[in-house]
């Protein structure tokens, strides 16, 4: 069981790869939460620097 949740842990984190780096994966779902509101907040993919199970960062803007 434990293994099944690492490899769907590696999966999101590769299905988000290139875009947002997500770090901390244990919590599909807190991640994947976190990720559409970083998205929505932070104004499009590009602009969000890291996501976790407990937020997320935009990029700053120099």
């Amino acid at each position: 069981m434990k293994n099944s949740m690492i490899l769907a842990g590696a999966l999101l984190a590769a299905s988000l790869t290139g875009c947002i780096a997500v770090t901390g994966v244990h919590d599909e779902d807190a991640v994947r939460t976190n990720t559409d509101l970083a998205v929505r907040v932070c104004g499009g993919e590009a602009n969000v620097k890291e996501v976790t199970e407990d937020g997320y960062r935009c990029q700053s803007n120099p």
